[in-house]
């Protein structure tokens, strides 16, 4: 299963933020945006671990604002 996340975080901290997340083993790949939401991830895991990944890690991050998460449902 993978999840895309949406990240909203502070302008500045744009760079830190994709690079802290780079490091973290479950983001499969991640793109800068020139919006709102300045970076989107790929997580990949079972519902479980991609949970505890944004609810424990990302959103714990400093300059984090706030997330939006979609799942994709395998068949």
């Amino acid at each position: 299963m993978c999840a895309f996340v949406l990240i909203e975080c502070d302008d500045k901290a744009t760079n830190d933020v994709a690079d802290e997340l780079k490091k973290m083993d479950s983001v499969i790949e991640y793109v800068k945006l020139d919006s709102t939401w300045k970076i989107i991830i790929k997580l990949e895991g079972d519902l479980e671990h991609i949970r505890d990944i944004i609810r424990w890690k990302i959103r714990k991050m400093s300059n984090i604002k706030s997330t939006l998460t979609r799942i994709e449902y395998m068949n």
